[in-house]
């Protein structure tokens, strides 16, 4: 008996010093893939150029083979990719092992900083200053429009600071009460009617339907819509529409100029889903508000059009000589996040000067570089 006790004693002992090594071993390739990682990627390129405005417009779960299936299915280029001076790939990790979320990719889009899945503008019990405030501090409008809820994750990144993702309540209640957003169009209306009365009404129209928002004539305005209110057919309800009231309200009588970031959110949703054809329709709305961004910028000389995506969702396979016709759900092989590159396009000033391939968070360095921000 004492012999068969010593003996568990002695496997539970090893059993121990194994987990250890194997945990000693993991967060040392962990380690060292961070040190690479950051050492290879995370450059902060250089831009000598400057600029007025800048619009970031990212296509959420947005990968470079669904554009190319977009491609296909409509028969000719899109504005993204037919249409920018130059373009390169975003890497995407967050401090997370795997695949990033979407509030870690916006944040480190909109901060500079990376940070774990879940977290909004924050990290390690601080809060992460991100684009749209320092933006502010030149006396610049900012804007947020999405195709969803305007306290999701992207959106939430450049309007709040949150530990979790799932504190929609409070993300709504600093965008009303602190993100001082001239702009702030999507869906949200059951997060943002309980709070209805906290916004000024003196300075600030709060619309909730497209019919609304194209009649309002004051500086600042929240467009909150229903779930259903955003549509990718038609040519009322759009997210181009969104885009374009957005860019008439920023730079009416403006001569400090503007940051915007438009998200097209369902690409994501879509791809989730497997649901190609609905993918393709959201990615083509997403382009068309790409459209409406470049002709602005042709206008204004000095804005500069940043297209993105925060990750790659759905690992899309497209076989070798498809045709429109051989489209398929099929073509996805997960339903889930991915650590595929994703791309990037860039319109204006700045065109030229980025590397081929850059991380995720150098998009914040390159836009304060652009506005002439010092974010150290």
């Amino acid at each position: 008996m004492a012999r068969e006790i010593n003996l568990k004693r002695e496997n539970k002992i090893l059993w121990i010093v194994i987990a250890s090594i194997l945990l000693v071993v993991l967060s040392s390739s962990l380690i060292l893939f961070s040190v690479y990682y950051f050492d290879n990627y995370s450059k902060n390129p250089t831009v000598s150029s400057s600029a007025q405005n800048i619009i970031l417009l990212i296509g959420d779960g947005m990968g470079e083979k669904h554009i190319e299936v977009a491609k296909l299915y409509e028969g000719k280029e899109l504005t993204m990719t037919s249409k920018f001076g130059s373009s390169g790939e975003l890497i995407t990790r967050s401090l997370t092992p795997g695949a990033t979320d979407s509030a870690a990719a916006a944040t480190a889009m909109a901060t500079g900083k990376k940070v774990g899945n879940g977290r909004i503008g924050y990290y390690s019990g601080s809060n992460l200053k991100n684009f749209a405030e320092y933006s502010q501090e030149l006396y610049k409008k900012t804007g947020v429009v999405t195709t969803k809820s305007v306290t999701d994750a992207t959106p939430a990144a450049f309007s709040s600071h949150v530990k979790k993702r799932s504190q929609q309540e409070e993300i709504a209640l600093q965008q009303i009460r602190n993100s001082n957003l001239d702009v702030l169009f999507g869906l949200g209306q059951s997060f943002f009617s309980q709070y209805e009365e906290e916004i000024d009404n003196e300075t600030r129209d709060y619309c909730v339907s497209f019919s609304e928002l194209a009649q309002t004539q004051k500086e600042k305005v929240f467009c909150i819509l229903p779930d259903d209110g955003i549509s990718t057919i038609g040519n009322d309800r759009t997210l181009a529409v969104l885009t374009d009231k957005a860019l008439d309200i920023l730079s009416k009588d403006n001569d400090q100029g503007f940051f915007l970031m438009v998200e097209g959110a369902k690409i994501d949703t879509a791809s989730h889903e497997n649901n190609i054809q609905s993918m393709i329709n959201e990615l083509t709305a997403f382009d068309d508000a790409v459209a409406v961004a470049l002709n602005f910028a042709s206008s204004n000389p000095n804005t500069t059009v940043l297209v993105v995506a925060d990750h790659e969702t759905g690992r899309i396979k497209i076989p070798a000589n498809p045709e429109a016709q051989d489209i398929s759900d099929d073509w996805y092989s997960t339903k889930n996040h991915t650590i595929r590159n994703v791309p990037y396009y860039i319109y204006g000033p700045g065109t030229g000067e980025l590397p081929s391939i850059i991380d995720n968070s150098d998009i914040f360095a390159v836009m304060c570089q652009l506005f002439g921000i010092n974010s150290l």
